[in-house]
């Protein structure tokens, strides 16, 4: 985790300061207030996903996953277990992040029943899908792969450091409005910093909700199947 947190800093180094000071204020906020929401669920969504995903496929690339498979568990508990042992892993990751942040920006949490929302609906959907892609991998590059080519550019085309208003080319604007993660940063930084949003974070809220019970109803079927689980 230690990575990933320093990572975080150099980003808030870079572009905050260095390249921050420049750049004129977003929905009255400095630059660095408006781009910590976006990298603070960039953190969650990725440590969500990777925890299960690699946990899973390790598990099947070295026959251990039969071990619970022969006992009375049910499908769901091994399913949930999975899940929530990505949610730890991205709300621990996502917490620190947070709090190191708004002790040296000065910035509090506009609501407090959001951010939390945000943070568990967001971490539980990425790790459902970590839980499908590493019953899905043929091997250990399949899920860096996902993280690299799809997760990556998805949030960097969701607006973690530019709203999605002030890009000038319309076809990538409407690239963004159809990636997901729009909706979920869009959300997550009215939560946490009460502006600088493009979209109504009660119908995001609803919509990481659907979200959720579609891939964790996907990822226990998935489980339920046997799918590269059983020979």
């Amino acid at each position: 985790m230690l990575p990933s947190i320093i990572s975080t800093f150099l980003y808030i180094f870079a572009f905050g300061y260095a390249l921050g000071s420049a750049i004129p204020t977003m929905g009255g906020f400095s630059y660095i207030q408006f781009m910590l929401p976006g990298l603070i669920m960039m953190q969650v969504i990725l440590h969500a996903y990777i925890n299960p995903a690699y946990s899973l496929f390790s598990s099947r690339n070295d026959k251990y996953i039969e071990d619970p498979l022969t006992t009375p568990m049910r499908y769901s508990t091994m399913v949930i277990s999975y899940v929530l042992g990505g949610m730890v892993r991205g709300l621990f990751i996502g917490l620190i992040i947070a709090f190191a942040t708004m002790l040296l920006f000065h910035i509090w949490i506009y609501n407090i029943l959001l951010f939390v929302l945000f943070l568990a609906i967001t971490s539980a959907i990425f790790a459902s899908i970590g839980v499908m892609l590493g019953l899905w991998a043929k091997n250990i590059e399949d899920v860096g792969n996902i993280m690299s080519y799809m997760l990556s550019p998805l949030l960097f085309l969701g607006g973690v450091f530019f709203p999605i208003s002030i890009v000038p080319a319309e076809w990538i604007r409407w690239i963004s409005w159809l990636d997901p993660l729009t909706y979920i940063i869009n959300g997550f930084r009215y939560a946490m910093i009460g502006g600088a949003r493009t979209t109504d974070p009660n119908l995001c809220l609803l919509a990481i909700i659907v979200s959720l019970v579609i891939c964790f109803y996907a990822s226990l079927k998935m489980f339920e199947s046997g799918y590269n689980l059983k020979t």
